[in-house]
């Protein structure tokens, strides 16, 4: 019970992170001037944020596997990454903060559905029940509300 309850506080500290993260990039794009250098900065500071923790032995090291042995798709995470910041940076400052996230989190949970009931890149098989498709109806109900406020 505890350790779920590590991970659901893990999760949440994730989002807010995000939030922070979107907050701060749009404060340093005003300075930079660029979407896309904003970018290139966050991610420079991502990746030495994460050499420091690789190096200092916290998290187990791994290995690069050969191109060939996984999916082509399975490289691809970090185009998702880049997307990501580069609209939430051109978005936060004509949307506010509640309406980008707000569309952020819908966009990852129906985007989660789809890959739960349809199993796609290898994520566990899990159907859309009726206490999901009324989740997701709320949660949109939620971000029009959020959009028009």
């Amino acid at each position: 019970m505890l350790t779920r309850f590590l991970f659901l506080i893990l999760v949440a500290g994730g989002g807010a992170a995000l939030a922070l993260q979107v907050a701060w990039n749009a404060r340093l794009r005003i300075a930079t001037g660029s979407p896309v250098l904003t970018t290139m900065i966050s991610i420079v500071v991502t990746l030495i944020s994460l050499l420091l923790l690789w190096v200092s032995g916290i998290s187990a090291r791994g290995s690069v596997p050969s191109f060939n042995s996984i999916p082509k798709w399975a490289w691809l995470g970090g185009v998702c990454a880049a997307y990501y910041l580069i609209a939430s940076l051109v978005a936060l400052p004509r949307l506010g903060a509640a309406a980008v996230f707000s569309l952020v989190i819908a966009g990852q949970l129906i985007t989660a559905l789809i890959l739960d009931s349809t199993g796609a890149f290898g994520v566990p098989h899990i159907g859309i029940s009726p206490t999901r498709a009324i989740g997701i109806v709320l949660l949109l109900a939620g971000v029009a509300l959020i959009q028009k406020g």
